[in-house]
């Protein structure tokens, strides 16, 4: 039945209520950009061209997705320290990628949205010349039978139209598009697991949704070593320690979605001088939020009071981002660092078993709203020793396997 939900359902049925496209302008400072991260689905904000032809399609608009860890990692690589890295605009540091932004009518199936997706979308547009889809349960884990009536994916006739003020300049087309993303669409299927059994009760492993392939740095080694094995996506680095026989056990991260609501200046400051552990672990310590403040210069940074010895720079967008909670440059021996991440295991990195459900590692990643889970199996000693990572590509190849495309 799993073939009901992909083609009978259609884009106008998931856009219900969805907003527009939030981003920048390419010429905006990357303070901008990064105050706006934090509002922002999967820790990442669109930065458009400016000047383009109002008949081009609005996708074309887009350079491409900013995420929080690319802004961290430029600030914390800039030769001339955070203010000024601050100040360079949004389009110098965002790489060129338009294809992350892909736009579909609003009759589109659902299975052509997935398999943009599958091919490295991560935002899909949808046009409003189409009222809002039909009504579906949103119970979660609500048996689909009760809702495959209603979608039909059949478009209603448009409604009159209403004057609206003013559109935000922090908005692509917010009067003709609205936004989907890859989380929006795992939203949906989870409320579909009747009509996609049996596929979520089954094991990713048996489904083949374990990628071998994923990014490390060692424990010990710079954190901004990082920098150079970020994969396009998701954006993260798994923080491990190797074992004799080679494998990894995996002790933290460094992501987009551990720094999508930090401090994002304090943490490049940590990020240039720390080693991978202590990164991660500063990144998992949630401190008290920046206080407020009124009088923020230009480029929204001002320098707070010196703490644990170290200066720390904050941004305050809205909402506010949380203090990263910076440490003293210190080498952990490695009994310390083996009993500090013991002690902090279970909080410091999402991860999920080769014998969990789809299902399961569905819900934890909406949950969490988390962009990928690492996939561990439990050792003799109970050292979580990863074996791979689940994103949302996993997850689509999975629930749509078996599914054929529409002609």
């Amino acid at each position: 039945m799993a073939h009901i939900v992909f083609l009978r359902a259609s884009a106008a049925d998931l856009t219900a209520g969805k907003p527009p496209l939030a981003g920048v302008p390419a010429s905006a400072p990357l303070s901008a950009a990064a105050a706006a991260i934090p509002a922002s689905p999967e820790a990442a904000v669109a930065v458009w061209r400016e000047g383009a032809s109002p008949l081009a399609p609005a996708a074309a608009s887009v350079l491409g997705l900013l995420s929080s860890l690319d802004v961290v990692a430029f600030l914390a690589s800039h030769p001339c320290g955070a203010a000024a890295a601050m100040v360079t605009p949004a389009g110098d540091v965002v790489a060129h990628e338009p294809a992350l932004v892909r736009e579909v009518e609003p009759d589109a199936r659902l299975i052509e949205i997935v398999e943009l997706m599958k091919q490295g979308a991560r935002r899909v547009l949808v046009r409003k010349n189409i009222t809002e889809g039909c009504a579906i349960n949103k119970k979660p884990f609500a048996p689909f039978y009760k809702a495959v009536m209603k979608l039909t994916g059949t478009p209603r006739s448009p409604a009159p139209a209403k004057i609206t003020g003013r559109s935000s300049p922090a908005t692509l087309g917010c009067d003709k598009y609205c936004c989907l993303t890859r989380e929006d669409i795992v939203r949906f299927l989870i409320n579909c697991l009747g009509a996609l059994a049996p596929i979520p009760l089954q094991s990713i492993s048996s489904l083949g949704a374990v990628s071998r392939s994923y990014s490390h740095v060692e424990d010990s080694s710079p954190a901004i070593g990082a920098i150079w094995k970020l994969p396009s996506d998701p954006r993260a680095v798994a923080v491990v320690q190797t074992n004799g026989d080679g494998s990894h056990v995996i002790l933290g991260e460094i992501s987009g979605h551990k720094l999508w609501k930090r401090d994002y200046v304090a943490a490049a400051e940590a990020m240039a001088t720390l080693p991978a552990l202590s990164f991660a672990t500063g990144v998992n310590e949630d401190g008290a939020p920046p206080p407020a403040g009124d009088n923020d210069n230009d480029i929204g940074l001002r320098t707070s009071a010196r703490r644990r010895g170290l200066v720390e720079d904050e941004i305050t967008p809205s909402p506010r981002l949380t203090r990263f909670s910076s440490r003293r440059i210190i080498e952990f021996s490695a009994s310390f660092a083996n009993l500090l991440v013991a002690s902090h295991r279970k909080n410091a990195v999402l991860t999920c078993k080769t014998t969990s459900s789809l299902a399961a590692v569905m819900a934890q990643m909406l949950s969490h709203r988390a962009t990928h889970l690492w996939v561990v199996e439990d050792g003799d000693v109970g050292e979580a020793v990863l074996v791979g990572m689940i994103g949302y590509m996993e997850i689509f190849s999975a629930v749509t396997r078996g599914v054929a495309h529409p002609a």
